[in-house]
Parts: C-alpha cells; sequence; structure tokens
C-alpha cells in the first residue's frame, strides 16, 4: 500500500456560501478538483480532500444548502467529507475570540484525520485560522498519531493592509502570533500567496523568508464562469438589470466595506456627471447596512447617472465585460492585497470590454502593468483617480485590445490553479508517488 495522503482546506466561505473574496478562492479549489482530477493526480499521486468551515447553518451569511450540497459532493469524490468546526453563533465572528474557537476546532479536526493518513497537509485559510499551528502543537501531543502534519497558514489580507489608517489592535496581535508559530516550528508555514503580501509579512510582521511555501492566488481557468459571455447573452442580462448602454460605463465591484473605496470611486466620477454611466455592484453584509443608503446619497449629490446593485452577482460584472460599452472597471481600493477583479476582468474582457483602473498600491502594482496591462494612478494624489479613468476612457480601440489580450495572457501564465496547486503539493509532499 503507498503513502496515504490528505489535504485539509478550512476556510470561513465559500463551502456552504460565497460572499468574498475567500469564498472565490475557496470555489477555485473545488472547481480545480472537479475539473482536473487526473491531471492532479498523474502530477502527485492519489491523496483525499477534506472541508472544514464554521457549523454551516441559518447563522452563515448567505447560507446556500444547495452550495453546501455541491461541496460535499466534491470532496466525497475525492475520499473525503465536509467537516463543521463549532463556534459561538451568537458572538461577534469577526473577533480574536471566534478565531481562536475556530482554529482549535480545525486542529482538533486535523488530530482526528490523522489517525487514517501518513502525510496529512492543513491549508488553514485567512486569519480566522491563523492560530490552527499554535493549536495543532498543543493537539499534537494528544493525537498519538504517526502522521506527518504540515500547516500552510494563508493570509490572504492583514489588518495593517486592510484596516488603514486605524487597525484592530487585538487582530495585528493575533496575526503577528501566526507568523510567529512559522518562525518557531518547522511543520507550520506561511503561503507566498505574491510578492506583495510576502514582502509585507516579511518587514512588517518579521516573517522569515524561508518559512514561505508556494502558493499563489490563482483561478481555474476552465471554468465555464471565466470564459467571455457571447454578446448577445451578455446585452440580455444586462437588459434584465435594467443598465442603459447609451453611453460609456465604468463599473465597480466590491463588499461593502470601507476598505474598497466605493465612496472614493463615486467623488472621482463627479467630474465625468456628464460623460459616463457608473454600474456599482456592492455586496452588503446584511439586508440593513447602512453604506448602501450613504452609497446612494452620494451618488445623488454627486448628480451621477449610476445603477447601484446592492446583492451578489457575478452574471452582471461578466456580461458587461463582455461588451464595447463598458470602458473602465475600477478599483478603488484603500488597501489590497491580490483582488480577484482584475484577473476575472482580464479573462472576461479579452474579446472586448474594459480595461482595468486601480490605485499604485499594494497588490496591484503585481497584478498590472501600467499602459499595458490596464491603467494605475497615485492614490494620495487628488483627482488622480479622476484623471485615470480619463485616460482609459480615450484609449484608441487598437491599443484598448492590445492591452485586454495581454492582460488574459498574463493571468494564463501565472494564475493556473491547476498547475499552482500541483507545484504546493509537490513542495509538501517531496517524494510523489503514483497511482
Amino acid at each position: 500500500m503507498g503513502v496515504r495522503r490528505a489535504v485539509l482546506y478550512c476556510t470561513v466561505n465559500g463551502v456552504c456560501n460565497n460572499t468574498n473574496g475567500l469564498g472565490r478562492q475557496t470555489k477555485t479549489l473545488l472547481s480545480t478538483l472537479r475539473n482536473h482530477p487526473d491531471e492532479l493526480r498523474r502530477s502527485v499521486g492519489a491523496f483525499d480532500v477534506h472541508l472544514a468551515c464554521p457549523e454551516p447553518g441559518p447563522d452563515t451569511w448567505r447560507f446556500d444548502p444547495e452550495d453546501l450540497e455541491e461541496s460535499r459532493r466534491t470532496v466525497e469524490e475525492w475520499g473525503g467529507r465536509v467537516h463543521a468546526l463549532p463556534y459561538d453563533t451568537e458572538g461577534e465572528f469577526w473577533s480574536v475570540s471566534t478565531w481562536q474557537r475556530l482554529s482549535e476546532a480545525g486542529a482538533r479536526c486535523a488530530a482526528e484525520l490523522a489517525q487514517h493518513y501518513d502525510e496529512l497537509l492543513v491549508i488553514a485559510m485567512d486569519t480566522p485560522f491563523a492560530g490552527l499551528g499554535d493549536a495543532w502543537l498543543w493537539w499534537r501531543a494528544d493525537a498519538r498519531t504517526r502522521c506527518r502534519v504540515e500547516v500552510l497558514i494563508t493570509f490572504c489580507s492583514t489588518a495593517l493592509i486592510v484596516e488603514r489608517p486605524a487597525p484592530n489592535p487585538q487582530r495585528i496581535v493575533w496575526e503577528r502570533a501566526g507568523v510567529a508559530s512559522a518562525n518557531r516550528r518547522p511543520e507550520i508555514w506561511v503561503a507566498d500567496l505574491g510578492r506583495f503580501l510576502s514582502r509585507h509579512l516579511q518587514s512588517d510582521y518579521g516573517l522569515e523568508p524561508h518559512r514561505l511555501a508556494p502558493y499563489a492566488s490563482s483561478l481555474d481557468l476552465s471554468s465555464p464562469d471565466l470564459r467571455p459571455m457571447p454578446p448577445g447573452e451578455a446585452r440580455a442580462v444586462v437588459e434584465r438589470w435594467e443598465v442603459p448602454l447609451d453611453r460609456p460605463l465604468v463599473i465597480t465591484v466590491g463588499r461593502t466595506d470601507p476598505t474598497k473605496g466605493i465612496d472614493v470611486l463615486i467623488h472621482a466620477l463627479g467630474p465625468l456627471r456628464n460623460e459616463v454611466h457608473a454600474v456599482i455592484v456592492a455586496v452588503p453584509f446584511d439586508g440593513d447596512d447602512p453604506l448602501i443608503a450613504d452609497y446612494a446619497r452620494r451618488i445623488a449629490d454627486e448628480g451621477l447617472q449610476a445603477t447601484l446593485v446592492a446583492e451578489f452577482t457575478r452574471e452582471l460584472p461578466r456580461a458587461l465585460c463582455a461588451l464595447p460599452q463598458t470602458r473602465v472597471v475600477a478599483c478603488p481600493s484603500r488597501g489590497e492585497t491580490l483582488a480577484n477583479v482584475p484577473f476575472e476582468t482580464a479573462l472576461w474582457a479579452q474579446e472586448d470590454g474594459p480595461l482595468v483602473v486601480a490605485p499604485r498600491r499594494d497588490g496591484f502594482v503585481e497584478q498590472i502593468d501600467d499602459g499595458a496591462t490596464g491603467v494605475l494612478y497615485a492614490p494620495d494624489q487628488p483627482g488622480a483617480l479622476t484623471e485615470a479613468i480619463r485616460c482609459a476612457l480615450a484609449v484608441p480601440p487598437d491599443k484598448a485590445a492590445t492591452m485586454r489580450a495581454a492582460a488574459a495572457h498574463r493571468v494564463r501564465a501565472e494564475r493556473n490553479a491547476a498547475v499552482n496547486l500541483v507545484r504546493l503539493l509537490r513542495f509538501f509532499w517531496r517524494e510523489v508517488s503514483t497511482y
């Protein structure tokens, strides 16, 4: 019998819902497992896949039972299952106390799985599971197993990035402890998600460079929902959402989170009120999110023609990116590690559609080559976002086509989820068996 191997993927989004970038990462993993089983097993050998998430149910943000069932089917085909992690559903979810409990539950799940495998890779996704490494060290003594367990802490952002200018000090302490666990113990690692984030973790959190493991932010390039939408279908979708096509469109997609900078974009579009129509897809945290009303008020104050969509949809952005009337996808974030929107836009708009405009900061600098695959602006310079949008609107069609093609080529070359998952598993499972 060969070496028994498994992955335990711990996440707070994407198993029974899909409401943010973390959810998209989970969906990318599941899609990759469904679409590339032969490639993965041929490259890495046989392995099982398990998912762990906060106990699914009515308290889950945008809980979708059908989504949960699809996740279950996917991992069951890979010999695993979905594990529900208990937590205090009455408490504040985005708090260190909740994260501590989730990390401990994830470590307990790893200890149970370690009884059945020779090697187990635990992927601890983002800040809520930053304590899983330390928690595993505590559970390891009780596990009584010879299984080699390694933990990959995968920060998708930090408080110092997304909570500018006043990050939560408790969150910083929690994140620093996660990094410190990787520095102390050889079985705990931190994911090398992208150049900006890895440099940030080294310079601001003290991560030792040799504790990085390759796990690049990726897309399943074979997924049907990443293909350009046929123009006729796209126009029908846009018509259903009642988006007018009589002006150039500037769109943005993001959560109702101040760090996403939707208010910044609305203000920047004021001088262009007679030239463009804005489409703002703002996904609220709940049905009464006050930022939706704030965005509506700002739109009125600026005198903009705009469509404000206060719900999650991938169909509408994908459709808009397939049409020549959509000229700009704006990413006005105040802080961003690696945004999904520029990657997805590059694939959706490769035949026609918009250019990405983003600030010259953080991960955007490694996502976008200014003037070649998109347009970057100086975020601290007054009026810079307005001028960047004007610049993008003025790009000649042939030049825009060249830029879009270059953006799509770069995503395909760098962000192939199947290739990057193989690279990760080979890093940990150094002696690769075949099946």
